[in-house]
């Protein structure tokens, strides 16, 4: 059983329409589904014509107060998502500029010469943005 390829990562959101935006206006993705169910929304976005770039955002409803889980649980999910730029220079530059919290400063040096920037999504997802 060969996987094809990689479909989408899910990211549950606490307001959909400001993740939307971010996702859309800032890093160039596009709306190419958005569904309501009782409990949820979510919308599928798509970065380009690859099926490969998708991003799924989750908004529910409400949550289950009484239903505890360990901070430690959360840490094995998702570290972060990572995005090929042209101009690492550019993009940090564009971003901050836009308010968007950024970690890293100019060089953007790896140990391998790579340049990289880190920053995040409006509810502190890990976003890494290098130059390959």
């Amino acid at each position: 059983m060969p996987i094809q390829y990689f479909d989408h990562a899910a990211i549950v959101v606490s307001n959909l329409e400001t993740s939307i935006k971010f996702y859309t206006e800032l890093l160039g993705f596009k709306i190419i589904k958005r569904l309501k169910f009782s409990d949820r929304e979510l919308v599928l976005l798509q970065l380009g014509d690859n099926p490969s770039s998708k991003i799924e955002l989750l908004q529910y409803a409400a949550t289950n107060q009484n239903i505890k889980v360990s901070l430690d649980r959360t840490l094995l999910g998702l570290r972060h998502i990572a995005f090929h730029v042209d101009n690492i220079q550019d993009t940090f530059l564009a971003l901050s500029s836009s308010g968007v919290r950024m970690l890293e400063n100019p060089p953007f040096e790896q140990s391998n010469g790579v340049p990289i920037a880190f920053g995040y999504d409006p509810d502190g997802v890990l976003l890494e943005f290098t130059e390959i």
